[in-house]
């Protein structure tokens, strides 16, 4: 298989003690071009060794750093009531907090609500989880001739806004 193939697949992720987090199943398959940071680094990486041929399948492992990245604790906060605007808050419940200098949304889970503040967990669902999954790739489709993938995009875009004469600070990265 090569890079910029489009790939069909089922799958079903397990996290350690063998929970079902996710799955693709024929009728409702994972569909992705590969290069284009689409999935997460290491699924994509041990669909790329296989083979390409419709019906394979492979068992394999992402490690957390090559999947949702570890667990931080600094990625927890808790926030006074009455600066949420969401009325509805319960423990579970996933929204979007207005976070970072530039206020840019991100998905937090709300993991305790009491005495006038709301907890929440900005960590993906996933961090800190080796993900162990089950592939059967359904069909593979060849790269375009012209394909460029994702990263080799970036590296571009970064070498033309070095030489239109940008600041490091606004690099793409």
């Amino acid at each position: 298989m090569e890079l910029g193939s489009t790939v069909t697949l089922t799958y079903t992720g397990k996290l350690e003690d063998g929970s079902v987090f996710g799955f693709a199943t024929a009728d409702a398959p994972m569909v992705f071009q590969t290069g284009m940071d689409m999935t997460i680094d290491g699924f994509e990486q041990a669909v790329l060794e296989m083979a390409g041929e419709p019906g394979e399948r492979k068992t394999f492992t992402v490690g957390q750093y090559d999947a949702y990245g570890e667990y931080l604790d600094d990625y927890v906060t808790t926030i006074p009531a009455e600066q949420i605007p969401a009325r509805d808050v319960a423990v579970g419940k996933r929204i979007w907090l207005a976070s970072g200098e530039d206020g840019a949304p991100m998905p937090a889970t709300v993991t305790a609500v009491g005495a006038g503040e709301v907890t929440f967990d900005l960590n993906h669902p996933l961090a800190g989880h080796d993900l162990t999954f089950e592939v059967e790739l359904l069909s593979v489709e060849e790269p375009p001739a012209d394909f460029v993938s994702a990263a080799e995009k970036a590296r571009h875009l970064k070498e033309q806004s070095k030489l239109l004469g940008a600041d490091q600070a606004s690099d793409y990265r």
